[in-house]
């Protein structure tokens, strides 16, 4: 059964990790790993079985691996051994091969002095082995299916030994490790990945000469300040006024050294996530959208100007105190809401979805109550979800599509008005949907004036309001590998003309139909949004109620990436939506990003424009 066995990263346990943990009775006896589909080998192409396993409670020590490992087939004469067989294949006709050690795990062998007992001693350990060490020489044996994990008999009788795994792979090459030199991405690449920026970065963001000795190879997410031998003085944080924006996607780690895209992003195991929308976890869904995920997660903003402070959920938790912060959008808003509390951590204490709340004069309202190891974030929460911290603070989300326009017209009569009334700081977006009531965009300036005049007048008289600008998508998504070099090269794919900010009201059919701006380029209009979403400054200044309270969060710097979208992650969904199709048939999203990917970077901008400027601190 899957349980919390202490998976390190760091030196330290891993927050909701999960590893697979069995109680061996007797000799013989096996775990198995079946895959849905055979795995066929071609001879051009060498695999490798490669999978962690912890040791701590053997009564020894495995070998290393690259002895004279004996093979046996058809029982273990060691403590555990390992086979890679085709599905079905009796235990007598498969070859075994004894757990062996190929080192420490990377990310936790820099913590293993700081243990005790057990954990010290032993601690997790790896396995790498080509499957040639099998015995697959019969053309049947190159139709794999199962991986078998099997009980030895060098051990004493009455021992009851225990076995631990996770992360188990089966690729064409052996996962990297710390020390290895990183990729060459060719040097006609701006971003190309050189050593120096491969290194110790502090807390502060400055250079760390101790990080960079400890462990060359050290980087951290979304963090672009890295180590130079030149460097001498921190630079000044980003106070999100559009010092910003002027800057570059760079590639400050190397993928290949990243195991894991949750427990690097998040210093977390993100919860097992079911729902309508599970896929956005891209990298859970296939070996291939999980290297997409990898690459994905490797590039970090960095503005010329000023530095972004990373997320710390300690630092955040005690400077909202007992204040909420309310979400209020679409789908894109209720993605920045759970990016900003997966990167959290463990400063978010419980979540819960509350239904019923939505429906007037309904007696059928409840709540979902879920711990931090445990998240709904697959159905996107439903309409309200609440998030509480340690200190108090809560973060409050609103899930709204094209009902929100006509919301914001009536706030009074709006279900959210309580919530909106409890904030101290609400952040808010229109998005996309907005072009599905005005497809010419010729009344979002007269939406803009009375909504801000609604929300001013109803929220607290010390409560700020943040608009957040709106993201365009990017076609054929599914085949970019890294940023675009510019937001002009994205907004360029969305047009044929070379005004690429300049609109046009979608074009009519003789039918009545409806096209886009350019019908080929720009079926979704998703240049819309943010051409006029200048409307909503305008209309701030215009509303005297909201002097010193209103703030435009420009997040236009996420135009360029193109890569990290959910893309095709759904096609490898084998699980049905509630009552709907396969959603292996869902078409392809190049609007939504995956779990971790550049989503977190909206959950980034908001962080640093609420701790860098002291409007937004407690009074």
């Amino acid at each position: 059964a899957p349980r919390d066995t202490g998976r390190l990263r760091g030196g330290r346990r891993v927050p909701c990790g999960r590893s697979i943990s069995s109680n061996f009775n007797r000799t013989g006896q096996t775990v198995v790993f079946r895959t849905d589909a055979a795995v066929m080998l071609a001879d051009s192409l060498p695999l490798s079985l490669s999978f962690a396993f912890n040791p701590a409670a053997w009564p020894s020590r495995p070998n290393k691996c690259g002895g004279a490992s004996a093979v046996t087939r058809g029982s273990c004469s060691a403590l555990f051994c390992v086979s890679v067989r085709r599905t079905g294949l009796a235990d007598g006709d498969t070859a075994f091969v004894p757990l062996c050690s190929s080192g420490h795990r990377r990310a936790e062998a820099r913590g293993h002095a700081k243990l005790d007992g057990d954990a010290r001693r032993e601690g997790w350990l790896q396995m790498d082995a080509r499957l040639e060490a099998f015995g697959l020489a019969a053309p049947g044996d190159r139709d794999l299916g199962e991986v078998v994990f099997v009980r030895g008999e060098a051990q004493p009788a009455a021992a009851v030994p225990n076995l631990e795994l996770d992360e188990l792979w089966l690729s064409a090459r052996r996962m990297p490790r710390a020390g290895e030199a990183p990729p060459s991405y060719g040097q006609g690449d701006i971003n190309v990945v050189q050593r120096n920026w491969l290194q110790g970065v502090a807390r502060s963001g400055a250079l760390s000469k101790q990080g960079a000795e400890r462990n060359s190879h050290f980087c951290e997410y979304m963090s672009s300040e890295m180590g130079h031998s030149h460097a001498t003085a921190e630079r000044p944080r980003c106070r999100m006024d559009g010092d910003h924006l002027v800057g570059r996607w760079m590639q400050t780690c190397d993928p290949r050294l990243i195991s894991r895209p949750d427990h690097f992003a998040y210093g977390r195991a993100l919860p097992p996530v079911t729902g309508w929308y599970d896929y956005r976890i891209c990298y859970r869904q296939s070996a291939t959208e999980r290297l997409r995920t990898l690459q994905a997660i490797s590039w970090s903003w960095r503005p010329y100007s000023c530095a972004l402070a990373p997320v710390r959920g300690a630092d955040f938790d005690a400077w909202l105190g007992g204040r909420t912060i309310l979400f209020l959008g679409d789908s894109l808003m209720a993605q920045a809401f759970y990016a900003l509390l997966f990167l959290l951590g463990d400063a978010v204490v419980q979540t819960k979805d509350l239904y019923g709340y939505e429906v007037a004069n309904t007696t059928t309202r409840g709540e979902i109550a879920m711990d931090t190891c445990h998240s709904n974030v697959g159905n996107e929460g439903g309409w309200l979800s609440e998030a509480r911290l340690r200190g108090g603070g809560r973060l409050v989300k609103i899930l709204r599509h094209q009902d929100l326009f006509s919301e914001l017209r009536g706030v009074d009569q709006a279900w959210w008005l309580p919530q909106l009334r409890e904030a101290d700081i609400v952040v808010f977006n229109i998005g996309h949907h907005y072009h599905k009531e005005d497809p010419a965009f010729y009344k979002y300036r007269e939406l803009a004036d009375v909504a801000l005049a609604q929300l001013g007048a109803r929220m607290k008289p010390t409560a700020h309001l943040v608009f957040r600008t709106t993201n365009i998508g990017h076609h054929a998504c599914q085949n970019a590998t890294r940023p675009l070099r510019s937001r002009e090269d994205a907004w360029k794919e969305l047009t044929g003309s070379n005004r690429i900010y300049e609109w046009r009201p979608p074009q009519r059919t003789k039918r009545g139909a409806g096209l886009g701006v350019d019908m080929f380029r720009d079926k979704y209009n998703w240049r819309g949004p943010p051409l006029f979403e200048t409307a909503w400054q305008d209309a701030a200044r215009a509303t005297p109620r909201l002097a010193g309270r209103f703030a435009v969060l420009n997040v236009s710097f996420l135009d360029m990436r193109s890569d990290g979208h959910v893309a095709t992650s759904m096609r490898y969904s084998s699980s049905r939506g509630e009552g709907g199709p396969q959603k292996a048939t869902f078409p392809l999203d190049c609007l939504h990003y995956c779990y971790p990917g550049p989503a977190d970077f909206w959950a980034l901008a908001l962080y640093n424009l609420l701790r860098n400027n002291e409007r937004y601190a407690r009074s």
